[in-house]
This record gives structure tokens, C-alpha cells and sequence, in this order.
């Protein structure tokens, strides 16, 4: 009878050892806030019309994963208007709509090296608050050679002053963390 009771009792502590080490409160791991990859990226200037409509001049500037343009530098019409189309690939798959499905998580900044060298930018898609993304937008072009910086910023607060303006330089300091950061030169003539 003493084993017995011996043995349950046994038993019973092993229990009790493992509830009280299983009851402990497991740090929990850090989130990952996930980005969108890509391995390719693409940006088509397609020049528009006085009345808005798209003519068939179209350039066209591939990206590398590393950022490297193909072309190097294009030729773009001073003061001219141009739907800018910017598409996202990974193996060969389209991922903008990663972008337009957290469309408050991104946006687009155009900043040229030239003051002048774009003279305005409109985005043509927003998020549910109205505020820009950038995927789909009508460029101004200025004058003189300059090189353009487009930048795709991830988990930024749009609603800080920063993040205000397409071009705004500053846009770091609404947070995030970039996504995509391209630079090309641009000669407008």
C-alpha cells in the first residue's frame, strides 16, 4: 500500500512540476512587419495631350532589384504632362495590388535632384482616406537635366506634415521605412 501511495504521490509532484513551468509566461516574438518584395520594378511616362487624353509617346524605365535603371537617362518633353505608371514584379507576377490593398500603409515621393525639374505631381489613386498612393499619377515635367528619386515608403503616418507632398524631401520623418528607392536621370527638352 505504500508503494502505491508513494508512486501517486510521485506522480503527482512530476504533475505539479510541469503545470507550474507551463504556466510561465513565454516572451513573445517580436512581429515582423511585412513588406512587400519585389525583384523588378517598372516606370512608364506617357505623354498627354492638352484635353488629358494619352498619345502614344511612351518611355519607359525598367529597374533592377538593385535599383539599377535600364535606361540610365530618358528624354522627356519640357512641360509637358505624362501619366506615370509605376508597376511592382516579383518572378514575373505583377504585386501592385499588395500595394493598393494597404493602401494606407503606402505612398509614392517623386524627388527631383533640380529644383523646377518637375513641377507637379497629382495622384491619380488614393487610399480609403483619400490620401495619395502614387502607382498611377500625372507628372509635370520642368526644364534641365536632373536626376529623379522615387521612393515607395512603407508604414508611414500619412498625416504628419512630412508626407504631405509629393516631393517632399523630408519623408523619412513620417515614419516607415522604404520599400522601393530608384534613382534615373531625366533630360527634359
Amino acid at each position: 500500500m505504500k508503494k502505491i501511495a508513494y508512486k501517486i504521490a510521485l506522480v503527482t509532484a512530476v504533475a505539479g512540476v510541469f503545470t507550474m513551468t507551463s504556466c510561465k509566461d513565454d516572451p513573445k516574438p517580436t512581429p515582423e512587419v511585412v513588406q512587400e518584395e519585389y525583384d523588378a520594378a517598372r516606370i512608364q511616362f506617357i505623354e498627354l495631350n492638352s484635353d488629358g487624353s494619352e498619345t502614344t509617346d511612351t518611355t519607359t524605365v525598367n529597374f533592377s532589384k538593385e535599383g539599377v535603371p535600364s535606361p540610365a537617362h530618358n528624354h522627356l518633353h519640357a512641360g509637358e504632362k505624362y501619366r506615370t505608371l509605376i508597376s511592382l514584379f516579383y518572378k514575373g507576377n505583377l504585386i501592385n495590388s499588395e500595394i493598393t490593398a494597404d493602401g494606407k500603409e503606402h505612398q509614392f515621393f517623386f524627388i527631383p535632384s533640380l529644383a523646377g525639374g518637375v513641377t507637379n505631381y497629382v495622384y491619380n489613386d488614393v487610399d480609403v482616406d483619400g490620401r495619395g498612393i502614387g502607382l498611377d499619377g500625372t507628372m509635370t515635367i520642368g526644364t534641365g537635366e536632373f536626376d529623379l528619386k522615387v521612393v515607395l515608403r512603407h508604414g508611414l503616418d500619412k498625416s504628419k506634415p512630412e508626407a504631405q507632398a509629393w516631393n517632399s524631401a523630408a519623408y523619412q520623418a513620417a515614419g516607415g521605412s522604404d520599400d522601393l528607392n530608384v534613382e534615373f536621370e531625366v533630360h527634359a527638352e
